[in-house]
């Protein structure tokens, strides 16, 4: 198949001539003290700590590898940033990488998102790679990847999300490795590659959320756990998160190739939602209903025995904050949508929500303007 080889030849003579004319142009122009970058750290972490509660060790890391990109220090020819997100479900790990996107260009899709369950068979290679030379779809070369998110802009990374990656077959897993490695996936018609070395990638999981759950107990057969992984190991001086992740990492190692797990830069793993922050997710929560209630001019306040009933009725740290939706649908959506249907007011309308510890009351109450 000599075509295929001289098509791939010229493809590479392609990508040693990547940048184009105006990244140049604009590289010249900057000072030498000066990064290409535009990024604001701390104002994105802000937003994050604003929106992702219980995770400031998650938050911190992030932080310190938003500094390294900022000042443009990475290696040239692999991705900005390569990531792996574990943790339990509905505890932020995908809203960590669409607040990531927001804080960067305004726009929670800013992102080249991948829900990797959908890739579940070894034949769905092709929906990453492309279709090879002589099947359908190979003359097109379409991926799904969205390649202009990809590549983001000369002053902003592009970010790339590959949700629940583990759900994934192995042979899907395996054909990110050169991404990863190299920032760049040639597409098996041969004769186009996506570009990666401006990206953060970012990957989610949900392995070893059972354990992450089990050891978070503190219950007799818990606490034996821990004493008998102490004495397996002889790690008795070990601190409960040092022997988690020695826990998850082994999860890793039976799920994935050393291959793949040697490419990523920094492995982060997200705890439960531990009750103080459920309280915090809450007031989002309703912050959230209120915006939508402003065109009924109508407002709640959540006082702290219904936040302790919502929480009592519907938050499972096995589903985290969706569990915690779901309750907020029933026992205030549900009943607020009734008090909408019947509402005839030519003034704003509090209404303060409270709990007996067997239901919730809304009780309306008048506030000076």
């Amino acid at each position: 198949m000599p075509f295929i080889t001289d098509r791939m030849r010229a493809n590479e003579e392609k990508l040693k001539m990547s940048k184009t004319d105006d990244d140049e142009q604009m590289a010249r122009k900057m000072n030498k003290n000066q990064s290409r970058f535009i990024l604001q750290p701390e104002a994105i972490v802000e937003k994050l700590r604003n929106a992702i509660f219980g995770q400031d060790d998650v938050i911190d890391q992030i932080e310190n590898l938003l500094r390294v990109v900022r000042v443009d220090i990475t290696e040239p020819h692999r991705p900005l940033y390569v990531a792996l997100f574990l943790g339990p479900t509905g505890v932020g790990k995908t809203e960590t990488v669409r607040i990531l996107a927001q804080s960067i260009y305004g726009d929670r899709e800013a992102l080249s998102r991948i829900d990797m369950n959908t890739l579940a068979q070894e034949h769905y290679a092709a929906a990453i790679t492309g279709a090879p030379p002589w099947y359908v779809g190979s003359k097109e070369g379409t991926t799904l990847f969205d390649e202009e998110k990809i590549k983001g802009t000369f002053s902003k990374p592009g970010i790339v999300l590959f949700d629940e990656i583990e759900k994934a077959d192995s042979t899907v897993i395996q054909s990110l490795l050169n991404v990863m490695d190299n920032g760049k996936l040639l597409i098996a018609s041969g004769d186009h590659t996506i570009d990666f070395r401006n990206s953060m990638i970012f990957m989610t999981s949900n392995l070893g959320s059972k354990e992450i759950i089990e050891y978070s107990k503190n219950d007799v057969k818990t606490k034996l756990k821990k004493y008998f992984y102490r004495l397996k190991t002889g790690n008795w001086s070990g601190a409960d998160q040092v022997i988690l992740n020695r826990i998850i990492k082994k999860q890793l190692e039976q799920r994935f190739s050393p291959e793949f797990l040697n490419r990523i830069d920094d492995i982060l793993v997200f705890n439960f939602i531990n009750d103080r922050s459920v309280h915090s997710i809450i007031d989002k929560l309703t912050a959230e209903i209120n915006k939508r209630l402003e065109k009924y001019d109508i407002e709640l306040e959540v006082t702290t025995p219904a936040k302790d009933f919502l929480i009592t009725n519907g938050y499972d740290k096995q589903y985290g904050v969706r569990a915690l939706k779901r309750c907020i649908r029933k026992y205030l959506e549900i009943p607020l949508a009734t008090i909408l249907e019947q509402a005839h007011h030519e003034k704003k309308v509090y209404y303060t929500v409270s709990s007996d510890g067997r239901k919730l009351t809304f009780i309306q109450v008048e506030k000076e303007e």
